[in-house]
């Protein structure tokens, strides 16, 4: 497109626009100046700044690449010498004959949204345009029908009054723990010159009283006070406690080389199967993969539909988004209930009273502390980093994701947000965390029948499946959801895969070796039905099967049930090779901060996708790059989350509870 091109399509614009309200005198005042400054017999040097960054269409369109980018960083680069207006990135979201595709503009930044999509309407009315349209060659016929509408940014987001709290605690659990390390190193250096070495006290119990006798008789109650006064890194306190002392208590609980150890410890909690470990971590990354595969295929690709006739429903590609990926999340169902029935289970066993509204509240709030500490402060750490990062030309993703926490946090407080705006939820990956806390409000009731009636609880078991299987069932035969790839490009299947059925906890429901060999026969093979029955059934939306309806409704079952029978077969040693890769230390080591990369690693793919100023192309080995690369960072930040966040939320529960039994015993 030549400047006198240019000219020829704004100029009337400006000339038929005064009839058109909506649009801003001023937008059209600078639109005017721009147009003239480029047109002169001297061209401006922002004038052409601001032309040279316009979109301009590429090769490859039959791969995919129809989006015409521009420059983002050189439309915001031009300023007018006078200082009246400078470049404004826009994108015109435009519709042609079966095309939806993007173009880059540079406008003044006195035009609005409004502004550029008025101007965009009155243009096709007097047949002229901001862009030229796409060549009839690649329509479906040779009529041109554009709508189109603008969305502008300017650099950075907007900050309000929700994002500067949010930035602030962000940046509050950056300086605590650099606070409590440097307080707990000057009262350790204190202690050291003032108490005698018989006197002196362990370096992780700092105020902290120990006794080497314990009396015989001495109840669960007093043995269990003794052991919080032993290992607590806080100072019990009596009643009269003080500000100071409550503010001491909390800075040792940010202490980086109390909580750091936790963390590089590898030894796996007694009685509890260390195969868990490494399936929880390799889960974890099937799902950074897939998300990687996923996120990219929004709005980064530049030969999407290339990646489409290679990747979705290719066997090849099981760990990236043409694979059920979304089967790990299933996998940290399985593992958080059998995990928490042991939890109540124990709880039960110390009570000495069967299961009482009292050690099922305790039970609740134990599992209430442990999500969402760091729940929120992920919601608080997004808003935060988005509101304060410079994008680039595919910003809308993470837009969307700053607009919704800012509108639907509290969902998020209430774990309610997989029934509250799915479509438009807060991290919308942590519909995980509401799932998993509405499955700990029923294993109460399955502890009580379990140890009241074995009946019963096979009773319930069954009742549940067998709903599970028919709401499922029904779910997927009226809304035809898809089997595989489910973001794949149907819409209205789509979305009510995610809102009706993916997100909702109503669908997630050895004694020698011939039996160990035909369980783990039967496990291998209930895996790989699951995994590739997914790329061999129609489950196209004028075609669905009564075959996508059954798989749907067991496949996630059936998949548990696998899953079920490794970590049994591992418990009773019956693991062999697959038990010893499982319960490698490293696993250990990456299970504990698995958490906090579950909650970080999708803001880290869309923060590395929005950052872009360009497409990117898709082969095997960029894709490869970059998940390891998404994989790394997560867990350096997992790992920096977990210490500066998690940790000390542990220590502060910690110490209200040895508090709180100290306070009933005096």
């Amino acid at each position: 497109m030549s400047v006198s091109l240019l000219m020829l399509l704004l100029m009337p614009l400006i000339c038929y626009a005064s009839p058109v309200r909506n649009v801003s005198l001023g937008c059209l005042e600078d639109t005017n100046q721009f147009l003239s400054d480029l047109n002169a017999v001297e061209p401006k040097a922002y004038a052409i700044i601001m032309y040279d960054s316009l979109g301009k269409l590429g090769s490859n369109i039959l791969g995919g690449n129809t989006d015409r980018l521009g420059s983002y960083t050189e439309c915001l680069s031009a300023k007018v010498p006078s200082g009246k207006f400078q470049g404004q990135y826009c994108k015109l979201q435009v519709q042609q004959e079966g095309f939806d595709y993007s173009i880059g503009i540079c406008v003044p930044d006195s035009c609005h949204d409004e502004d550029i999509t008025m101007l965009a309407i009155l243009g096709k009315k007097n047949t002229i345009s901001f862009v030229s349209p796409f060549p009839s060659l690649f329509t479906l016929n040779s009529t041109v029908s554009v709508v189109s509408v603008a969305r502008c940014v300017k650099g950075l987001f907007s900050i309000d009054a929700f994002a500067a709290i949010c930035l602030f605690v962000s940046i509050l659990f950056i300086v605590l723990p650099i606070t409590g390390t440097v307080y707990a190193a000057a009262v350790r250096w204190e202690v050291k010159f003032e108490e005698s070495p018989s006197d002196s006290l362990p370096s992780a119990n700092y105020g902290s009283t120990s006794s080497n006798e314990k009396d015989k008789s001495e109840s669960k109650e007093d043995i269990r006070w003794n052991h919080c006064k032993m290992n607590s890194v806080l100072p019990v306190v009596s009643d009269d406690v003080s500000f100071l002392g409550a503010l001491d208590s909390t800075l040792k609980c940010f202490y980086l080389q109390k909580n750091l150890p936790t963390i590089w410890t590898v030894k796996s909690s007694k009685g509890v199967c260390s195969a868990l470990n490494g399936i929880r971590v390799l889960s974890l990354v099937w799902i950074i993969s897939g998300h990687t595969s996923q996120m990219a295929a929004w709005q980064n690709l530049d030969n999407v539909l290339e990646w489409k006739a290679r990747v979705l429903k290719n066997p090849i590609y099981v760990y990236s988004w043409s694979g059920p990926f979304y089967l790990g999340v299933d996998t940290f169902f399985l593992i958080s209930g059998w995990l928490s029935s042991r939890s109540l289970l124990n709880m039960v066993h110390h009570s000495e009273k069967g299961i009482i509204l009292e050690v099922t509240m305790k039970y609740l709030c134990y599992r209430l502390a442990r999500l969402q500490p760091l729940h929120m402060y992920s919601i608080c750490l997004l808003v935060g980093l988005y509101s304060v990062i410079s994008w680039g030309s595919v910003w809308e993703i993470s837009k969307f994701h700053l607009d919704n926490c800012r509108r639907v946090w509290w969902s998020n407080l209430f774990l309610l947000n997989n029934f509250i705006s799915v479509t438009e939820s807060c991290n919308g990956w942590t519909w995980y965390l509401a799932n998993d806390f509405q499955f700990y409000l029923t294993t109460p009731l399955v502890i009580f029948l379990y140890l009241r009636s074995k009946c019963g609880l096979i009773i319930l078991g069954t009742t549940l499946f067998l709903a599970s299987f028919t709401v499922t069932a029904l779910l997927s035969s009226f809304f035809r959801l898809p089997v595989a790839s489910p973001s794949d490009m149907r819409e209205t299947s789509t979305v009510m895969y995610f809102t009706e059925y993916y997100t909702k906890p109503y669908s997630q429901i050895l004694r020698n070796k011939v039996q160990a060999s035909l369980g783990w026969l039967c496990a291998i093979l209930a895996m790989l039905a699951v995994v590739f029955l997914a790329y061999t059934i129609e489950d196209s939306v004028n075609s669905y099967s009564p075959a996508a309806v059954i798989y749907q409704a067991l496949h996630r079952t059936l998949w548990a049930a696998a899953i079920g029978w490794i970590i049994f077969a591992c418990q009773e040693g019956c693991g062999g090779l697959a038990n010893w890769v499982l319960s490698w230390d490293i696993w250990t080591l990456l299970a504990k901060i698995s958490y906090a990369c579950y909650l970080v690693h999708p803001m880290l793919i869309i923060l590395y996708n929005g950052l872009q100023e360009t497409l990117m192309q898709y082969s095997d080995i960029n894709m490869l790059y970059l998940c390891f690369g998404h994989c790394l960072m997560t867990f350096i930040i997992g790992l920096a989350l977990t210490v500066l966040v998690e940790k000390p939320f542990e220590g502060l529960k910690q110490s209200l509870t040895c508090q709180f039994h100290g306070k009933a015993l005096l």
